[in-house]
């Protein structure tokens, strides 16, 4: 799995996607949106010179990080084993279209459904093997369980007013940390023991 350039790589994986499938998608001279990796403040900038969201577009979002409590045992129990911390992570996101008519921005958001659908798992190498994904890692991309009051806290955190989206999960993102000083020597000792014992 990737170091701390994984949830970088996601959110980059997951836009190159969109973006690939678009320009698949929509025929050539027609309006076409363009998948960004925003953030609260890209938002604020929409219809100002220089904005990174530009009519049309869909933005993808990570408002929030959580641990994977269902992998997380596992992985612990590995690290005991390797001497190689592993944190599995959710990474929580925020699915927005933008346009002038409402009509296209629920249009943009129905296509990126159809594309998220038909392809929920990210691999190799769109994960961008150079960034320490091994051939074999891969991120689902599925919808997450966002309950209304939550998704409005998500947008009261912001100071951009509320807008339409699907929340979506990328599940899970693993960071490998560096090899716990000693860990060599303690399989070592271990072997010795067991040798001493016949």
């Amino acid at each position: 799995m990737a170091g701390y350039q994984a949830l970088a790589s996601v959110g980059r994986g997951v836009v190159a996607l969109l973006n690939e499938r678009f320009a698949q998608e929509i025929p050539a001279g027609g309006p076409r949106p363009h998948a960004v990796l925003a953030g609260p403040a890209d938002f604020d900038r929409v219809g100002t010179p220089g904005s990174l969201i530009t009519f049309p577009a869909v933005s993808v979002h990570c408002y929030r990080l959580s641990v994977d409590r269902e992998t997380r045992p596992a992985w612990a129990a590995v690290s005991a084993q390797d001497g190689v911390p592993k944190i599995p992570l959710r990474m929580h996101l925020l699915i927005s279209a933008w346009d002038q008519f409402v009509e296209a921005e629920l249009e943009w958001l129905g296509l990126t459904v159809k594309i998220l659908e038909t392809e929920a798992t990210l691999t190799c190498p769109r994960l961008q093997e150079n960034e320490g994904w091994l051939p074999g890692d891969s991120v689902q991309i599925v919808p997450d369980d966002l309950a209304m009051d939550s998704m409005s806290e998500a947008f009261q955190a912001m100071t951009t007013d509320y807008r339409l989206c699907l929340p979506y999960l990328a599940r899970v993102v693993r960071i490998d940390g560096r090899r716990s000083p000693g860990a060599d020597e303690v399989a070592t000792v271990a072997t010795g023991l067991s040798g001493t014992g016949r």
